[in-house]
């Protein structure tokens, strides 16, 4: 992962295999609960929500004690690293860190590749579930990691702004309203989906450094800009 400008935020299989059954090490399995059941990396754990969204207001996410709670039936403290990963191109696995960082929690990993390259490479699985103990997990509410409405809003055509909008083709078209009554996208904002920052196989590693780099300066998105992901 060196090659990456922060490879601290991702692990590989080499890595993993080689820390599994570190107490200090907590696999998170950021699938759904029926594929977890099949088979899954040995010592991973699953959340009862793979999106952490507050069961009442499902456009958010859990409140800092919900989170709290779920962090400890999961077995993660406050000084505990976790490994995110999926079958899924990274999406729910990255769900899992953002999500993390937001509450201040910033020993983080996403497992690069995820379930289907740890197959790939005949790495070990098992179906049994682990038995964790819960740790005391502190949510510090990190704010940088959000932009309201309102400040989007007042952003919205600065030059040194991008307002990036990952979302589905269809869901920038318009054409898949996914239950919303509006359909469309923010004025001015720059379209990537976020698929195309993983390769385009069955296994959907991320792309290489120069790979990704290329693709954003081409969209516009420089260091140099404050990005805003919707």
């Amino acid at each position: 992962m060196s090659e990456y400008a922060r490879p601290e935020f991702l692990a590989d299989g080499d890595w993993l295999e080689a820390h599994l059954g570190d107490p200090n090490v907590r696999v998170v399995d950021c699938d759904v609960r029926d594929a977890y059941r099949r088979a899954h990396i040995p010592g991973a754990v699953c959340p009862a929500d793979n999106y952490f969204k507050n069961p009442d207001d499902r456009r958010f996410i859990m409140t800092p004690d919900q989170f709290a709670a779920e962090m400890r039936r999961l077995g993660i403290g406050d000084e505990t690293l976790v490994v995110a990963y999926d079958a899924n191109g990274s999406l729910t696995a990255g769900r899992l860190w953002w999500c993390l960082n937001y509450y201040g929690h910033e020993n983080v990993k996403v497992l690069n590749g995820g379930w289907n390259l740890w197959l790939k490479e005949e790495r070990p699985i098992t179906a049994a579930e682990p038995k964790v103990e819960a740790g005391p997990f502190t949510p510090r509410v990190n704010d940088s990691h959000v932009a309201t409405a309102d400040y989007v809003l007042a952003q919205l055509g600065k030059p040194d702004v991008v307002i990036l909008d990952v979302r589905s083709d269809g869901e920038w078209e318009g054409t898949n309203t996914r239950g919303n009554k509006r359909q469309g996208h923010m004025p001015g904002a720059v379209h990537l989906e976020w698929l195309n920052n993983v390769e385009a196989d069955d296994v959907k590693c991320f792309k290489s450094p120069d790979e990704l780099r290329q693709m954003f300066e081409a969209a516009g998105i420089t260091p140099e800009k404050e990005i805003i992901t919707v």
